[in-house]
């Protein structure tokens, strides 16, 4: 067993999963003064599963879930073959059932601004402390904070997209409204579209950076500040004693604690069935590809700032080393194959919001990943105390993991600790 502070004793919390949600969840509790705070890892490192090479993209602005109220025909029309924001794999539908059902009824309009709202309203605490975090631990990570450009493709997407924004703008959202040559002053590689896009929304306050590197960062200060990691670690069931969870049962043994938090993303809804509970959770399976910045800029003018397409629905984050464009949302189990197929859509959408850098590219040049979102039925991460004592759970938060995850391990930490809380908990409770 690979480790770093390796376990030696029962901890006060030990958190089952070292991604973003995971490390910030731990870092949170130490900050707080809990004690004997350990992670583990199934994986040979921390970030190596859904944190690792996802859009790069922090967000307030895209807090609204996938199940918006065209969701329906966008799963029919990917049945059928068509083009589609999110993608349904026949294979994948015994799965779906029961939840499907669910999460096309919190689609309608009123459930989804609900989840909406209180997304932004977690993305908006959750983004202050991530930029608190990065200053206190120096962490570099490719971030700029120069914002996000959304452009949009016909003028009845803008002026839907306009009064979406002005609904949050209630609640803080910042924004601007940029005609195509603004947009294109903002975004000068956006030139060569020109006559291709009406107009864009541009969020000051969104920023980049790299995930995986942030991971890593969070580690080694959850390891200064006393904390444990353990990886190559997998949990294969749940100690208990008189109805509470004291621990769990690892290929290496059982490890101890009086809460152990699961953190694992959409396999928590497996890890945490054979206890009988059900987060209403199904993986959502994300892709991108990483393309090395040598390749890319052939003399072009190489992107300054994130640009999510709408029409495409894919989003584009130029870093100091690589250019990634990542996208897709596709209902398709655990399906861990990637073909061309699969990634071709991806390096399409590059050269339509690029083309004056990418046309050379091919899918031999990019470094291809894939992932799998922890998506809920209701759209709303799931952070809190489970009915078992001794068992809580941070999970959920489908494409916004990088967005919520320090406000997420804040107000689980707080919940925990019995801390004032910043924002709503009872709106993520496991037990909604």
């Amino acid at each position: 067993m690979a480790a770093r502070n390796s376990p030696v004793k029962s901890a006060q919390y030990q958190i089952v999963g070292g991604g973003l949600i995971g490390l910030a969840t731990a870092y949170a509790l130490l900050l707080r003064g809990a004690k004997n705070v350990r992670v583990i890892e199934a994986r040979e490192a921390v970030g190596l599963e859904t944190s690792y090479a996802n859009a790069g993209m922090v967000h307030a602005s895209l807090a609204n879930p996938w199940n918006g109220p065209e969701v329906g025909g966008q799963l029919l029309r990917s049945l059928l073959g068509q083009s589609a924001a999110m993608r349904l794999r026949p294979s994948a539908l015994p799965s779906l059932l029961g939840w499907g059902r669910k999460f096309l009824r919190y689609s309608s309009g009123g459930h989804h601004w609900h989840a909406t709202r209180h997304n932004y309203l977690l993305a908006e605490y959750s983004i202050g402390l991530n930029r608190e975090w990065r200053d206190e631990l120096s962490i570099d990570d490719g971030y700029d904070g120069d914002g996000l450009l959304k452009i949009f493709r016909t003028q009845e997407d803008l002026e839907t997209a306009k009064d979406s924004a002005a609904k949050l703008h209630e609640f803080g959202l910042d924004t601007a409204y940029f005609t195509t040559a603004q947009a294109i002053e903002k975004e000068p590689a956006l030139a060569s579209i020109a006559g291709q896009f009406e107009g864009g929304i541009y969020y000051p306050t969104d920023f980049k950076a790299d995930a995986h590197a942030f991971c890593q960062a969070l580690e080694k200060a959850v390891i200064n500040l006393g904390g444990e990691v353990i990886v190559e670690t997998s949990v294969a069931k749940f100690m208990q004693n008189n109805g509470k969870i004291v621990g769990v049962e690892t290929n290496t043994g059982p490890v101890l604690a009086d809460t152990t938090i699961i953190c694992a993303g959409a396999q928590s809804q497996e890890l945490l069935k054979p206890l009988g509970i059900n987060l209403g959770l199904r993986p959502v399976k994300g892709y991108s590809l990483s393309f090395p910045k040598e390749l890319v800029t052939d003399g072009g003018v190489y992107p300054k700032i994130p640009v999510v397409d709408d029409s495409l629905h894919g989003a584009i984050t130029p870093f100091d080393g690589f250019i990634r464009i990542a996208g897709t949302a596709e209902l398709a189990g655990y399906n861990r194959s990637m073909s061309a197929k699969d990634l071709s859509p991806l390096l399409g959408m590059l050269k339509q919001v690029f083309p004056h850098i990418s046309q050379n590219l091919s899918l031999e040049n990019a470094k291809a990943w894939h992932g799998f979102r922890p998506v809920s039925a209701d759209g709303l991460p799931i952070i809190g105390k489970t009915s078992m004592a001794g068992l809580a759970v941070n999970t959920g938060h489908a494409h916004m993991g990088w967005t919520l995850c320090a406000g997420s391990g804040a107000l689980l930490a707080d919940v925990l600790l019995g801390e004032p809380l910043k924002v709503s908990a009872e709106v993520f409770s496991p037990q909604r």
